[in-house]
C-alpha cells in the first residue's frame, strides 16, 4: 500500500497528500465504502484514483460515474496521461445506449454516465457483476432532474454485488449523514480546500469580505461595478469568470466589455489570441454571426462560454482559458456544474433565473457551485467570488441570503413520474422485480425510502404504472406477479419513456408509408426531446395555421392537441428538423428557430436516438414497410442533407457543404468522383482533402502524394 501511496504521489509531483486525502485513508479508502463530502478542487479526485489503482491491483473491476460527458472525458484523460505508466488500462463508454459494450470486460476502470451504466445493466453487460469497485462522482446531483438515474443505479448494482465497495463524491451537503447511511458509507467530511476561498460583496468602489463590513478592500472605479472588478482583476494579472443568467446575456456582456479588456493585453497576448480566434470562427462548415462574434470578443481577451456553442468552440474556449489566453470568461452556470475551469475572481452578477414559476432567486447551492470555481491551485494563493450589491442595504442581505446561508438539503426526485415509468420497466426487464414483494423490498433500499420513511403514496403510483404498463402491452401481469414481454424488454434496452414507445408504436401502426415530416414529428412527441421550441409570438398564428393544414399527414389525434398545450412547440421541432434535412444553415436556425448550434446539434443527437429507437421498434413488430424511410431520415438527419447527397457524405472529409459543392459542379456520385482528375477535384477542395478524397475510392495508386506540391503552391498563389 505504501509502494502504490509513493508512486501516486511523484506521479502527481506532490510531497504528501492533503488533509481530504489523508483522512479519506485514514478512513479506509482501500477497502470500505466512503462517503467524501469536500468543496470543489479539495483533491476528491485524487482520491478516487487511489482508490481505483488499489482495486485493479487487487484483481477487481471499477466503474467511475459522471453526470456529464465532458466530466467523463476530463477524468478518463487525465487518468491516462498520468497512471498510463502503470499499466493500468482505462476506457471511456457515454455514448451507444443499445450495445452492452461487451469490449469493455477488457478494461480495468471504466469511465462513463450514469444513463450509460443503467444502460450496461440492461444490456445485461456480464462484466457488470465483477465491478468490485463504484465511484460516483458529483453524488449531491441526486437531487437534479437527472438524479433519479443515480439513485437506482446505486439501488440496482448494490443488488447484484452485495461485496462492493462505494466511493461517493460530493460538494458540500448539509444532510451528509443521511445520505451516507443510504449510501451505508462512512463519511469523509471537510472544509479544506487547497486555495482558501474569500466571499464578498462590491459596492461604491469598495470589496467587502464579511458582513461587519470590516474586511474590505477599495477598488478603482471605472465605468460600472462589473468594469472595476474586471479592471482591478486584469491589474493583478488574473483571470474573471462571470455568471451569466441567460446564454444571450453571456453573449452581450463579453461583446459590451471587448474593448475595454483589450486595452490591457499587450501586442503577444493580442498575437496569441488572433489565432485562436480564427479558430473559432473556422469551427463550423460555414460561420454563422455567432461564430463572428465569438472570434471578435476572443480576439480581444474575453469569451463567452455556454451550451449554445459546438463542442470544439467550448474545448478551445476551456483550454485558452485554462492557459491563460483568454482573460475572462462570461458563462451560464451550467460550466459551474461541469469541469474544471477555475479562476482566481468569480463575479456573479445576477442572482435571477428563468425557472418553472418566472423569474426565480437561484438557489445557496447554485451560487456555492459558482463560487467554488473561484482559485486556481498552483497559481493563486486564495479564490475570490463577488456579488454585486445595488444599494448598501442589500449589502447584509447579500451576505446573509448566500454567503452565510446554510444550503439547501438533498433530497430524491425518484417520485417524477415519467422517470419513474421508465425505471419500473427496467426493474421488470432486468428481474429486480418481478411481484408486489420484490417491489416493495427493491423500492425500501432506495434513498426516497429513506428520506420519507413510508412507501404508501411511492406505492400508489407503482401499482399504478403497472396497470399501464400492462396496457401498452409491455408487462404481463397475473395472480403471481409480472414480467416483461419481449416488447417491454425492447423498450427497456432502447431507454426510452414507455410513454414515448407507445406513442410510437401506434404512429407506425396506423400508418402505411409516411412523409419525413410525419416521422419528425412522431419523434418530437416525446418526453425525451424535452424542453420544446418556444415560438416567436411573430410568426404563432402561422405556425398554427400551418399546423392545422397538416394534421391529417401527421395523423394527430383530434383530441390530443387540446389535452397537450406543448403540441405546436413539438410541431415547431419538427419543422426545424425538417429544415435542417433540407440544408439549411445553422445561421438560419439561429434567425428563424433561435436555436444556436450547440443546441441544433444536442437536439440531433437525441432525434438520432429516437429515430433509431423507433426503427428497431418497427423491426420487431415487423412493420418492414417504415425500414428504408426511417433508415434514409436518419442518415439525412445525421448530416443535415437532401437525398440526393447521401452516397457523397459517405466519404471521409465529405460534410454537407462539400458534398452540395461537388454535387452542383456535376459530381454526383462516387463513380462520378472516379471520372474526376485529381487537378479538377483540387480546384474545388483543398488538396490534401482531394488526395484523401481519391485515395478512398481506390485511386491510391494512381495518385502519390507528391502529386500535391504543385497543386498547393498554385493554391497558394491564386490566395
Amino acid at each position: 500500500m505504501k509502494a502504490l501511496m509513493k508512486q501516486v504521489l511523484e506521479i502527481e509531483g506532490f510531497e504528501d497528500f492533503n488533509p481530504v486525502q489523508k483522512q479519506a485513508i485514514e478512513k479506509g479508502l482501500f477497502d470500505k465504502s466512503l462517503l467524501v463530502v469536500t468543496p470543489t478542487a479539495s483533491g476528491k479526485t485524487l482520491a478516487a484514483f487511489l482508490a481505483s489503482i488499489n482495486a485493479i491491483q487487487h484483481g477487481k473491476k471499477v466503474v467511475f460515474t459522471c453526470p456529464l460527458k465532458a466530466l467523463a472525458s476530463e477524468h478518463f484523460n487525465d487518468f491516462k496521461k498520468k497512471y498510463s505508466v502503470l499499466g493500468m488500462k482505462p476506457a471511456i463508454s457515454t455514448g451507444d445506449f443499445d450495445s452492452s459494450s461487451s469490449y469493455l470486460s477488457k478494461y480495468d476502470l471504466i469511465f462513463c454516465t450514469n444513463e450509460k451504466l443503467i444502460s450496461l445493466i440492461n444490456h445485461k453487460a456480464e462484466w457488470i457483476n465483477q465491478v468490485g469497485l463504484l465511484v460516483i462522482d458529483e453524488v449531491h446531483e441526486i437531487d437534479s432532474d437527472r438524479g433519479p438515474v443515480i439513485e437506482m443505479l446505486v439501488t440496482m448494482l448494490k443488488q447484484m454485488n452485495p461485496g462492493m465497495q462505494l466511493l461517493a463524491l460530493s460538494a458540500t451537503v448539509p444532510n451528509s449523514v443521511e445520505l451516507g447511511e443510504w449510501l451505508e458509507a462512512e463519511l469523509v467530511e471537510s472544509n479544506y480546500r487547497p486555495v482558501p476561498l474569500k466571499e464578498g460583496v462590491y459596492f461604491d468602489e469598495t470589496l467587502y469580505f464579511n458582513e461587519s463590513l470590516s474586511s474590505k478592500e477599495k477598488i478603482k472605479h471605472e465605468m460600472d461595478a462589473l468594469h472595476s472588478l474586471l479592471s482591478n482583476t486584469l491589474d493583478k494579472n488574473k483571470q474573471a469568470l462571470v455568471f451569466c443568467d441567460t446564454r444571450k446575456r453571456a453573449e452581450q456582456l463579453a461583446e459590451k466589455i471587448s474593448c475595454f479588456i483589450e486595452k490591457k493585453l499587450s501586442e503577444k497576448e493580442k498575437n496569441d489570441l488572433k489565432k485562436i480566434s480564427l479558430k473559432a470562427l473556422s469551427a463550423l462548415e460555414k460561420p454563422t454571426e455567432q461564430c463572428a462574434l465569438l472570434s471578435k470578443t476572443i480576439a480581444k481577451g474575453i469569451a463567452f462560454h455556454h451550451a449554445g456553442l459546438v463542442q470544439r468552440q467550448r474545448g478551445l474556449i476551456e483550454e485558452s482559458f485554462k492557459e491563460g489566453k483568454i482573460k475572462v470568461l462570461t458563462a451560464t452556470p451550467t460550466l459551474a456544474a461541469g469541469i474544471n475551469v477555475p479562476a482566481f475572481r468569480v463575479i456573479i452578477p445576477y442572482l435571477y433565473r428563468f425557472g418553472g414559476f418566472g423569474s426565480e432567486r437561484i438557489s445557496v447551492r447554485s451560487y456555492k457551485q459558482m463560487a467554488g470555481r473561484s482559485g486556481r491551485p498552483k497559481y493563486d494563493a486564495c479564490g475570490e467570488s463577488v456579488l454585486i450589491a445595488r444599494n448598501e442595504s442589500e449589502i447584509n442581505g447579500l451576505f446573509n441570503e448566500f454567503i452565510n446561508a446554510e444550503l439547501e438539503e438533498v433530497n430524491s426526485r425518484l417520485g417524477l413520474e415519467p422517470v419513474l415509468r421508465t425505471y419500473l420497466l427496467s426493474l421488470i426487464a432486468n428481474n429486480f422485480v418481478f411481484d408486489l414483494a420484490s417491489l416493495e423490498s427493491f423500492f425500501s433500499k432506495t434513498f426516497y425510502a429513506k428520506q420519507f420513511n413510508d412507501l404508501h403514496e411511492l406505492f400508489i403510483k407503482l401499482k399504478d404504472l403497472l396497470l399501464e404498463l400492462r396496457d401498452m402491452n409491455f408487462i404481463e401481469v397475473n395472480e403471481k406477479g409480472f414480467k416483461a414481454t419481449m416488447l417491454g424488454r425492447r423498450v427497456s434496452e432502447l431507454f426510452l419513456d414507455p410513454l414515448t414507445a407507445d406513442a410510437m408504436i401506434k404512429a407506425l401502426k396506423s400508418r402505411p408509408r409516411t412523409s419525413d415530416l410525419a416521422y419528425l414529428f412522431m419523434i418530437c412527441d416525446s418526453f425525451e426531446l424535452f424542453p420544446y421550441l418556444p415560438i416567436p409570438k411573430r410568426i404563432e398564428a402561422e405556425v398554427f395555421s400551418e399546423f392545422n393544414e397538416m394534421q391529417r399527414e401527421l395523423l394527430v389525434e383530434e383530441n390530443k392537441m387540446y389535452l397537450d398545450t406543448q403540441y405546436l412547440n413539438k410541431f415547431f421541432l419538427a419543422k426545424a428538423f425538417n429544415e435542417w434535412i433540407n440544408e439549411q444553415s445553422d445561421e438560419f436556425f439561429l434567425k428563424d428557430f433561435n436555436v444556436q448550434p450547440g443546441i441544433m446539434r444536442s437536439r440531433l443527437e437525441r432525434a438520432d436516438w429516437l429515430l433509431y429507437a423507433s426503427s428497431e421498434l418497427a423491426r420487431l413488430l415487423e412493420l418492414n414497410r417504415h425500414m428504408p424511410g426511417l433508415a434514409k431520415l436518419r442518415m439525412r438527419m445525421k448530416y443535415g442533407i437532401r437525398e440526393e447527397l447521401l452516397s457523397l457524405v459517405q466519404l471521409k472529409y465529405i460534410g454537407r457543404v462539400r458534398a452540395r459543392l461537388l454535387f452542383n459542379k456535376g459530381i454526383k456520385t462516387v463513380n462520378d468522383l472516379k471520372k474526376t482528375g485529381l487537378q479538377e477535384l483540387a480546384g474545388l477542395l483543398p488538396p490534401k482533402i482531394a488526395l484523401h478524397v481519391m485515395q478512398q475510392i481506390g485511386l491510391n495508386k494512381e495518385v502519390k502524394p507528391s502529386s500535391l506540391d504543385g497543386l498547393v503552391s498554385k493554391q497558394k498563389k491564386l490566395n
